[in-house]
């Protein structure tokens, strides 16, 4: 059992789904504490993606390198940077490989917040999306099995955003709100939180995406 550009493709499927809904939330979200614009900006970013027909290119990590390159040429937003970062930093880690272990996606996902944060000059309690890759990396380090990976993702997921909650925003342009911030989620956490649910639903009752 692996992770293939197949699993990648279902799952962008299912969040592309996800963002006919949660596009407005995203934006309701992001216009108390920046310009309002998270939600629409994702909703291209992943149509984009969803467009890629990347079960076509001749393994994961070169998949993963064309999604970047169609995102890269779709936003220009500092949130839709990091999610090309993310692209990029996972086509690296999965080069000329057709497959990966179920247990790979937690390290890659390390990688990918430590890529995000060099990148967005951020650092972990700041309360933005670091904060939010750094526990789900966390959450599926050493598990192999889908139903425990998909059960411990939405877990970190609420318990990430609980835990940022009542504290303030100290990076990019909700830091000038910090105050308003508070008893607030970030609208890049809760994104990435609600991605996770959407792209796991399911897995717990059907193994892993097919």
């Amino acid at each position: 059992m692996a992770f293939t550009a197949h699993d990648l493709a279902v799952a962008l499927k299912r969040a592309n789904a996800r963002m006919e809904t949660l596009t407005d939330e995203l934006n309701a979200a992001d216009a108390k504490l920046g310009d309002g614009d998270t939600g629409s900006m994702l909703a291209r970013l992943i149509a984009t993606f969803a467009a890629v027909d990347i079960e076509a290119q001749p393994d994961l990590g070169a998949a993963f390198m064309a999604l970047a390159k169609a995102g890269a040429a779709s936003t220009g937003s500092s949130l839709g940077t990091l999610v090309i970062t993310a692209m990029m930093t996972a086509g690296k880690e999965t080069a000329g490989q057709a497959e990966i272990g179920w247990d790979r996606l937690g390290p890659i996902i390390g990688k990918v917040r430590d890529a995000a944060m060099m990148r967005g000059k951020a650092e972990l309690g700041a309360k933005t999306i670091i904060d939010g890759l750094d526990a789900l990396a966390r959450a599926l380090d050493r598990k192999s099995n889908p139903e425990a990976l998909a059960k411990a993702a939405v877990a970190a997921m609420d318990d990430v955003l609980a835990e940022f909650r009542d504290r303030p925003c100290t990076m990019g342009r909700a830091r000038m709100f910090a105050d308003r911030s508070v008893g607030l989620d970030d609208p890049g956490m809760l994104a990435l939180a609600e991605l996770v649910r959407a792209v796991t639903k399911g897995a717990h009752q059907a193994g892993p995406p097919s």
